[in-house]
């Protein structure tokens, strides 16, 4: 093992509205053990962090944000450990900077062990490229990928059966299509996501109920036609479906995982998807 993975790893995913923080420490000294789940979970092979913390940053002033994560660190062994960021939101980066000084590398596209092809991927959030860098250590060789990661916002993306990032789509996560129809319409409630707690009946018996099903099955429903309308793009032939593995993660994919199916090929739920990707890119990087 060489001195700079014997050092540790803090990674952070900076999100739109949230940031991610976990603690990866020495391989040899990581004491954390699995944690049993009810849920179809496909998670070997990936580093998994021994502790994690996620914390709202929109709105939230920045020392309040720093005096969080640094009361999160207190105990843990981390100085002198690697800080690698991935952030799409750059304003949030500035107090990161001031925490972690020259421990900190903001991770670019470029850094990551992963081909890109898109038009422009300087663009691409971060954060959906490193979800394929992790799907990349689960799949199969020469299986697609479809990584779907439903937070804030919802990206459903495709990865080629070389591990390539082909693209994908992004639309409105459960809480921001909430606020929606709010501010958008002069009768209908606020809701916040946190209020769906299970699958609701698809057939509202009250406006409350029929917002929450609207939410919840049209997530659905959006995340599973464009998996396979982004199927159809490949070569992939349909007597080949069981070539195609999904990856779920974000804040609401417990929620949804089980109905995210595709022909009988389940989602599979991953936590921590995003800090697991910077994890195997900080060793690429070693």
């Amino acid at each position: 093992m060489n001195r700079r993975a014997e050092a540790g790893l803090l990674a952070l995913d900076v999100g739109s509205s949230r940031v991610k923080l976990g603690w990866f420490p020495p391989r040899m000294a990581c004491t954390s053990e699995a944690r049993p789940s009810t849920l179809p979970i496909a998670a070997s092979g990936l580093p998994h962090p021994e502790s994690a913390l996620a914390i709202t940053h929109r709105d939230v002033p920045p020392g309040d944000l720093t005096r969080e994560i640094e009361r999160w660190l207190e105990p843990i062994a981390w100085q002198g450990s690697r800080c690698f960021v991935a952030s799409v939101c750059p304003e949030v980066n500035r107090s990161i900077k001031e925490l972690f000084g020259s421990q900190m590398r903001l991770l670019a596209h470029t850094d990551l062990p992963l081909d890109v092809r898109v038009d422009q991927p300087e663009q691409v959030g971060i954060d959906r490229l490193l979800c394929v860098v992790a799907a990349n250590r689960l799949r199969r060789p020469g299986q697609i990928v479809v990584t779907i990661s439903v937070g804030t916002a919802i990206t459903v993306n495709l990865a080629a059966a070389d591990g390539a990032f082909e693209g994908g789509a992004i639309f409105p996560g459960l809480g921001i299509s909430a606020a929606s129809l709010r501010v958008g319409t002069s009768t209908l409630p606020q809701l916040s996501a946190s209020t769906i707690e299970a699958p609701p009946d698809p057939v509202g018996k009250s406006t409350s109920a029929a917002i929450k099903a609207g939410l919840y099955w049209g997530a659905v429903g959006a995340i599973r036609q464009l998996a396979r309308l982004q199927l159809q793009s490949t070569p992939l032939r349909t007597k080949d479906i069981d070539q195609l593995q999904m990856f779920v993660t974000g804040g609401n994919a417990k929620l949804l995982v089980e109905h995210l199916d595709i022909d009988g090929i389940p989602a599979r739920h991953v936590p921590h998807m995003v800090l697991a990707g910077i994890a195997i890119t900080a060793e690429a990087l070693s």
